[in-house]
């Protein structure tokens, strides 16, 4: 046996950037899971959308533009994902016998144009999501433009904050999570995620109120493609704000646990408006048509009179058509039926 005690074993050197590694490790593994969910998800989207079917011009061309977004958002999520594989590899492999090892790869190359490449996707991928709810959201309140003055606003702040930062970032040295760069990421991304609570809570308290009334007219069972709480969280994209709240938090604080929770929450910024392209494709979306009938629903029944109570039995019973013809294309080629209303 050996006579060292273990108190004359010296300790190993420390690694100023031990956090970020294991940020770094549990981001990327958490992200290949969220890649997988992503991939199943565009195969299954892209399914639907390619089924021989007659359709009108206006379901064509929503066709097309659903063909066109899942496909450039899923290419940029894979970009992303290629990226960060790729560094990874070159840092805690190749580089691991490079001058200052592991730590001096970081220090030297957290900056390198590939890596600035995949910074560059999730900002688009984020302002592509951000576009899309921000078009659900109008579509949910009634086509209302008033509820888009302030989300747009604050969408281009964002958007002219992102280009800076992804300038300061990219320069020979600079640290996306740290140094100048950081002092406009917090507030890009301080904007950007409060931006998404704000459309977050904004649909859900439109469907919340809506809901009761297609509650009341298709019954509990056959509402819930509307009125679940699944339905509602996938609609106003609610783990994609909560996620980018718990990233926001270290972020600011300049910790680099930060990066475990921005790896998950820029694959969410793919998933979450996929999942909603998806529900649209299946027939389960809140559409134009569906918010037309449970709105003059509610306003027919809020205001009873002469006639009023005909008038808002009609408008429930043709919402229950409507959904009634939803459940059947699920199971014939009519499944985006609704695309054409959205």
């Amino acid at each position: 046996m050996s006579s060292e005690q273990p108190s004359d074993i010296a300790a190993p050197p420390a690694n100023p950037l031990f956090v970020f590694e294991h940020s770094l490790f549990v981001g990327m593994y958490v992200s290949g899971i969220l890649y997988g969910i992503s991939l199943l998800m565009y195969i299954g989207t892209m399914q639907g959308l390619l089924k021989k079917r007659r359709i009108s011009r206006t379901s064509i061309r929503a066709r097309k533009f659903f063909m066109v977004y899942s496909t450039v958002m899923f290419l940029l999520l894979t970009i992303d994902i290629a990226v960060n594989a790729i560094w990874a590899q070159l840092c805690w492999i190749n580089g691991r016998d490079g001058p200052g090892g592991v730590t001096g790869f970081i220090v030297t190359q957290v900056s390198v144009w590939y890596q600035t490449l995949g910074s560059t996707t999730v900002v688009i991928m984020i302002f592509m999501g951000d576009a899309l709810l921000l078009y659900r959201m109008w579509l949910i309140w009634g086509q209302n433009l008033y509820v888009l003055v302030l989300p747009l606003l604050a969408y281009l702040a964002a958007f002219a904050l992102a280009l800076i930062q992804l300038v300061v970032a990219a320069k020979p040295g600079a640290n996306f999570f740290g140094g100048q760069a950081i002092n406009f990421g917090t507030p890009y991304y301080t904007i950007t995620i409060a931006l998404n609570v704000v459309i977050t809570c904004m649909i859900a308290f439109r469907l919340r109120r809506l809901s009761k009334t297609v509650s009341r007219a298709l019954g509990t069972d056959s509402s819930k493609m509307y009125t679940s709480v699944s339905s509602m969280l996938i609609e106003s994209a609610a783990p994609y704000s909560l996620v980018g709240i718990m990233f926001l938090i270290p972020y600011a604080l300049e910790s680099q646990t930060a990066l475990s929770f921005g790896q998950v929450w820029a694959k969410l910024t793919c998933i979450c408006p996929q999942m909603i392209v998806y529900r649209v494709v299946c027939g389960k979306a809140w559409g134009k048509d569906t918010v037309n009938q449970a709105e003059s629903a509610v306003v027919f029944g809020a205001n009873p009179g002469s006639g009023g109570t005909t008038l808002h039995t009609n408008h429930l019973n043709t919402l229950e058509e409507q959904s009634s013809e939803k459940f059947s294309a699920g199971k014939s080629d009519k499944t985006l039926a609704s695309a054409d209303k959205v």
